[in-house]
């Protein structure tokens, strides 16, 4: 198998490892947080291999340009972008496989009752189900182009220490994946990022726009940017017959408001 063809099994082996991690009683406060960051990092490493499809000519997961040159390449030579990325991959898998042996080692001294996984149809909120099931589609079109599916093992976190190290390990690397393509494919990142963000609500936004600062911020430019296009849409005022004219913008609720010739009620609007 050459090496464009390993670069790939390696990526189908990541993204699919994500489907298998669960989280132990000790995530069980801000659950939501700790399942959405394991998706976000899945749906980028998915984003990637997206790319890298559309800009090499790949299909059904193997290359169908000439790679003749990548097929011979000594496993030192950086000069490669294909060789960098199968080497940064495998360092991926490293991290994941070793995570997977620190959890075992961890659930080995744990009591049974710190040994309960916890449960995301239970333990999710159902309004961020939505942003789980928008990710899930996302993953789902690298995966139906992807071809073999590649068979992974279940474990857990039990720790968040060792949680929270996965995933800053885990975003480094996926950031040097990202830095291999040049500066204009690396706008195909960006163009993904906003359609994995179609169809949240702002309420939604907003939550997942504090867990992306850590692990994508691809997509927390995306969210950024959705979330500043909502403000542009406002109630315009004007007022008349009264002390003078007011004419502006408001955004958000307005709250002790009457009208009518003879009403005298005072409403003050503005950002304090």
């Amino acid at each position: 198998m050459d090496i464009a063809s390993n670069t790939i099994s390696l990526l189908n082996f990541a993204i699919e490892c994500f489907n298998y991690i669960q989280l132990a009683r000790e995530f069980e406060q801000e659950f939501s947080t700790y399942q959405l960051k394991l998706d976000v990092l899945q749906v980028r490493l998915s984003r990637w291999g997206e790319v890298l499809r559309s800009t090499s000519g790949t299909k059904n997961g193997s290359q169908t340009r000439d790679n003749r040159a990548t097929q011979h390449k000594e496993p030192g030579d950086d000069a490669d972008p294909v060789m960098k990325a199968y080497q940064i991959l495998s360092s991926i898998q490293d991290t994941i496989l070793s995570a997977q042996r620190h959890a075992r080692r961890v659930e080995a001294r744990l009591g049974m009752t710190d040994k309960k996984l916890l449960d995301p149809e239970l333990h999710v909120p159902t309004d961020l189900k939505k942003i789980r099931l928008r990710f899930r589609e996302c993953v789902r079109r690298w995966k139906a182009k992807a071809g073999k599916v590649v068979e992974a093992t279940k474990w857990a976190f039990y720790q968040r220490d060792s949680f929270e190290k996965f995933i800053t390990d885990m975003s480094s690397l996926i950031s040097e994946l990202e830095n291999l393509f040049p500066e204009e494919t690396r706008q195909k990142l960006s163009e993904l990022s906003k359609e994995e963000c179609s169809g949240i609500s702002k309420s939604n936004l907003e939550e997942l726009k504090e867990i992306v600062e850590e692990c994508d911020p691809w997509l927390e430019s995306a969210v950024d940017e959705k979330l500043q296009s909502g403000l542009g849409a406002g109630t315009y005022i004007t007022q008349s017959h009264n002390t003078g004219m007011v004419t502006g913008i408001h955004r958000g609720d307005i709250n002790g408001v009457s009208n009518g010739n003879n009403n005298k009620t005072r409403n003050y609007w503005g950002r304090h």
